[in-house]
Protein backbone atom coordinates (compact mmCIF):
# COMPACT_ATOMS: atom_id res chain seq x y z
CA UNK A 1 0.00 0.00 0.00
CA UNK A 2 2.73 2.27 0.72
CA UNK A 3 4.60 1.86 -2.79
CA UNK A 4 1.14 2.90 -4.17
CA UNK A 5 0.81 6.24 -2.15
CA UNK A 6 4.65 6.39 -3.61
CA UNK A 7 3.59 5.98 -6.97
CA UNK A 8 3.02 8.63 -9.51
CA UNK A 9 1.40 9.13 -12.85
CA UNK A 10 4.89 9.18 -13.98
CA UNK A 11 5.33 4.98 -13.52
CA UNK A 12 2.31 4.98 -16.30
CA UNK A 13 3.29 3.39 -19.21
CA UNK A 14 3.51 6.23 -21.34
CA UNK A 15 6.29 7.69 -19.94
CA UNK A 16 6.58 10.91 -22.80
CA UNK A 17 9.26 12.22 -24.74
CA UNK A 18 12.62 13.50 -24.11
CA UNK A 19 15.50 14.21 -26.16
CA UNK A 20 18.90 15.47 -25.44
CA UNK A 21 19.80 19.08 -25.92
CA UNK A 22 22.93 20.85 -26.92
CA UNK A 23 23.58 24.48 -25.51
CA UNK A 24 21.27 27.02 -27.49
CA UNK A 25 19.66 24.25 -29.07
CA UNK A 26 15.97 24.71 -29.89
CA UNK A 27 13.05 21.76 -28.59
CA UNK A 28 11.29 19.80 -31.33
CA UNK A 29 8.64 19.94 -28.43
CA UNK A 30 6.72 22.16 -25.83
CA UNK A 31 7.48 20.88 -22.12
CA UNK A 32 9.99 21.42 -19.85
CA UNK A 33 13.72 20.91 -19.55
CA UNK A 34 15.70 18.85 -17.07
CA UNK A 35 19.61 18.27 -17.31
CA UNK A 36 21.05 14.76 -17.42
CA UNK A 37 20.76 14.28 -13.60
CA UNK A 38 17.18 14.67 -13.44
CA UNK A 39 16.15 13.35 -16.23
CA UNK A 40 18.06 9.92 -15.31
CA UNK A 41 16.71 10.16 -11.83
CA UNK A 42 13.04 10.68 -13.57
CA UNK A 43 13.88 7.48 -15.68
CA UNK A 44 14.97 5.44 -12.66
CA UNK A 45 12.50 6.56 -10.39
CA UNK A 46 10.00 4.15 -11.97
CA UNK A 47 12.39 1.69 -12.21
CA UNK A 48 13.30 1.81 -8.66
CA UNK A 49 9.63 1.54 -7.58
CA UNK A 50 9.17 -1.78 -9.85
CA UNK A 51 12.16 -3.32 -8.03
CA UNK A 52 11.55 -2.14 -4.49
CA UNK A 53 7.66 -3.34 -5.21
CA UNK A 54 8.89 -6.93 -6.53
CA UNK A 55 11.15 -7.33 -3.57
CA UNK A 56 8.61 -6.53 -0.78
CA UNK A 57 6.21 -8.61 -2.56
CA UNK A 58 8.06 -11.49 -2.73
CA UNK A 59 9.49 -11.17 1.07
CA UNK A 60 5.78 -10.62 2.29
CA UNK A 61 5.17 -14.08 0.10
CA UNK A 62 7.94 -15.89 1.14
CA UNK A 63 6.99 -14.79 4.69
CA UNK A 64 3.64 -15.75 4.03
CA UNK A 65 4.70 -18.93 2.66
CA UNK A 66 6.76 -19.67 5.63
CA UNK A 67 3.67 -19.40 8.25
CA UNK A 68 1.64 -21.67 5.94
CA UNK A 69 4.77 -24.40 5.78
CA UNK A 70 5.15 -23.83 9.43
CA UNK A 71 1.60 -24.71 10.18
CA UNK A 72 1.23 -27.42 8.08
CA UNK A 73 4.12 -28.89 9.68
CA UNK A 74 2.25 -28.01 13.10
CA UNK A 75 -0.83 -29.97 11.92
CA UNK A 76 1.50 -32.79 10.79
CA UNK A 77 2.88 -33.62 13.73
CA UNK A 78 -0.22 -33.13 15.95
CA UNK A 79 -2.17 -35.46 13.34
CA UNK A 80 1.02 -38.30 13.70
CA UNK A 81 0.70 -38.02 17.51
CA UNK A 82 -2.83 -38.64 17.77
CA UNK A 83 -2.49 -41.42 15.52
CA UNK A 84 -0.14 -42.55 17.69
CA UNK A 85 -2.23 -42.07 20.94
CA UNK A 86 -4.98 -43.93 19.24
CA UNK A 87 -2.62 -46.76 18.10
CA UNK A 88 -1.44 -47.09 21.48
CA UNK A 89 -4.85 -46.55 23.26
CA UNK A 90 -6.39 -49.39 20.97
CA UNK A 91 -3.21 -51.94 21.35
CA UNK A 92 -3.72 -51.02 25.45
CA UNK A 93 -7.32 -52.43 25.11
CA UNK A 94 -6.28 -55.25 22.96
CA UNK A 95 -4.16 -56.19 25.91
CA UNK A 96 -6.34 -55.82 28.50
CA UNK A 97 -9.33 -57.79 26.37
CA UNK A 98 -6.36 -60.60 26.40
CA UNK A 99 -5.48 -60.55 30.14
CA UNK A 100 -9.34 -60.81 30.54
CA UNK A 101 -9.90 -63.66 28.36
CA UNK A 102 -6.88 -65.67 30.01
CA UNK A 103 -7.90 -64.92 33.35
CA UNK A 104 -11.25 -66.48 32.71
CA UNK A 105 -10.01 -69.42 31.13
CA UNK A 106 -8.11 -69.92 34.02
CA UNK A 107 -11.26 -70.00 36.41
CA UNK A 108 -13.48 -72.15 34.19
CA UNK A 109 -12.16 -75.61 34.55
CA UNK A 110 -13.50 -77.59 31.27
CA UNK A 111 -14.34 -80.57 32.86
CA UNK A 112 -17.36 -82.03 31.30
CA UNK A 113 -17.57 -85.26 33.19
CA UNK A 114 -17.33 -83.26 36.54
CA UNK A 115 -20.40 -81.56 35.77
CA UNK A 116 -22.50 -84.19 34.10
CA UNK A 117 -21.96 -85.93 37.89
CA UNK A 118 -22.84 -82.41 39.52
CA UNK A 119 -26.10 -82.50 36.97
CA UNK A 120 -27.14 -86.26 38.14
CA UNK A 121 -26.58 -85.53 41.51
CA UNK A 122 -28.52 -82.34 41.89
CA UNK A 123 -31.04 -84.01 39.75
CA UNK A 124 -31.72 -87.03 42.33
CA UNK A 125 -31.10 -84.58 45.04
CA UNK A 126 -34.20 -82.53 43.83
CA UNK A 127 -36.35 -85.32 42.70
CA UNK A 128 -36.07 -86.86 46.16
CA UNK A 129 -36.61 -83.98 48.01
CA UNK A 130 -39.72 -83.15 45.99
CA UNK A 131 -40.93 -87.07 46.76
CA UNK A 132 -39.96 -86.47 50.27
CA UNK A 133 -42.07 -82.93 50.24
CA UNK A 134 -44.81 -84.42 48.81
CA UNK A 135 -45.45 -87.61 49.97
CA UNK A 136 -46.46 -86.32 53.25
Amino acid sequence: MALSLWSNSATADDTGKFTFLGQNQCAPFEGVLFDPAATAHILTEAQTAKINCDLYLNYELNKQKTEYELDLQNLTIRHESLIAEYDMRVQSLEREADALANALKKQTKRNPALWVAVGVAGGIAITYGAYEAFNE
